[in-house]
């Protein structure tokens, strides 16, 4: 008789771990970044759509050379880049994350893209 109430038991708890595992896993989907409207920026979401950076975090990025804001831009091929056009450094995207390294933004430098002030 207690092996049987052992069991039930035993049973009980591995539905109760696999029951608690299930819920945090949907927990923690909440938290993934959400595709970009259309799909049209930043890298692949696990649903095939492209992710982009949001305007919340864009509006806050500032160009660690500098501390100057930067700007969102696109390059011919798709690729996207944080460009601080006054001094020229892009910094890639990839998957919707900025690599904002100076080193990055330095090996990126496009002299064309460089702003005259007014």
């Amino acid at each position: 008789m207690w092996k049987n109430i052992l069991g039930l038991a035993l049973l009980a708890g591995v539905a109760f771990l696999i029951f608690r595992a299930v819920q945090q896993y949907r927990q923690d989907n909440v938290f993934d970044m959400a595709p970009a409207a259309g799909g049209a920026a930043g890298g692949i979401a696990t649903n095939g759509q492209k992710r982009g950076i949001s305007p919340e975090l864009l509006q806050i990025l500032a160009d660690p050379a500098d501390k100057g804001p930067v700007k969102l831009i696109t390059d011919s091929s798709g690729k996207e880049w944080l460009l601080n056009p006054r001094n020229g450094y892009r910094y890639p995207v990839e998957d919707g994350i900025p690599i904002m390294l100076i080193e990055e933004g330095e090996k990126h430098k496009d002299e064309s893209l460089i702003e005259k002030a007014s």
